[in-house]
């Protein structure tokens, strides 16, 4: 899939989501979010992994500690849902991938955009429908062929409601049922040439999150 655009990348705040400028900080869910009223204070310290380390340990993309010993490092892989920090909101992608750490959300709306790392968890792999043929162009083969290294740095690109808790493969079906009760937008996005380009379906998700705003 081709990268995506700058535009596209940045945050977009709509929906139900907070219209004023978020508060840094840890939130223990998407309504103390909703209602940007962070349990934790702007104490936390968000940083790149490396790939090495990744490969070494598995798990999302951004390690998460805290200044002060009153948030633990258990508190923050299994309680937080996610942590803004500088205008970015970092998810705690446990819920999403099965592994630890947290993802960065690339697009934040009701229908949000993040890329966790790829499940190894069977059930998950099913709920996502990574085994299924279409997405072979995407991920490659499934099973031993796979090396543990090589399947530690693989991320899958996700659509998450944070009203409901679904999750969802971004792609071309899963995109269409969402658009289905707007005829007009749907129609739109069948007009597309190439509905597996990444740079298409983020702008018809940045679409319909902007028919939700309304």
């Amino acid at each position: 899939m081709k990268k995506i655009s700058a535009v596209i990348i940045s945050m977009i705040i709509c929906g139900n989501l907070p219209a004023q400028k978020v508060a840094n900080g840890g939130y223990n869910s998407y309504e103390e979010y909703k209602n940007n009223k962070p349990t934790y204070a702007d104490s936390f310290i968000v940083k790149k992994r490396t790939t090495g380390d990744i490969k070494a340990w598995g798990g999302n993309d951004f390690k998460v500690e805290y200044l002060s010993e009153s948030v633990t490092k258990k508190m923050i892989k299994k309680e937080i849902w996610g942590i803004s920090k500088n205008d970015t909101l970092y998810l705690n992608a446990e819920p999403l991938s099965g592994l630890y750490w947290y993802a960065r959300v690339e697009i934040v709306g009701k229908y949000c955009f993040v890329r966790p790392a790829f499940p190894i968890n069977g059930k998950l792999q099913k709920q996502y429908g990574l085994n299924d043929p279409q997405f072979g162009y995407m991920f490659g083969a499934l099973g031993g062929a796979l090396q543990a290294m090589q399947t530690a740095v693989k991320r899958i690109p996700v659509i998450y409601c944070p009203e409901t808790g679904n999750k969802m493969l971004l792609c071309e079906t899963n995109l269409a049922k969402l658009m289905e009760n707007n005829t007009g937008l749907l129609a739109e996005f069948n007009a597309e040439t190439d509905k597996k380009n990444e740079e298409v379906l983020l702008k018809y998700l940045k679409k319909l999150n902007d028919v939700d705003k309304r």
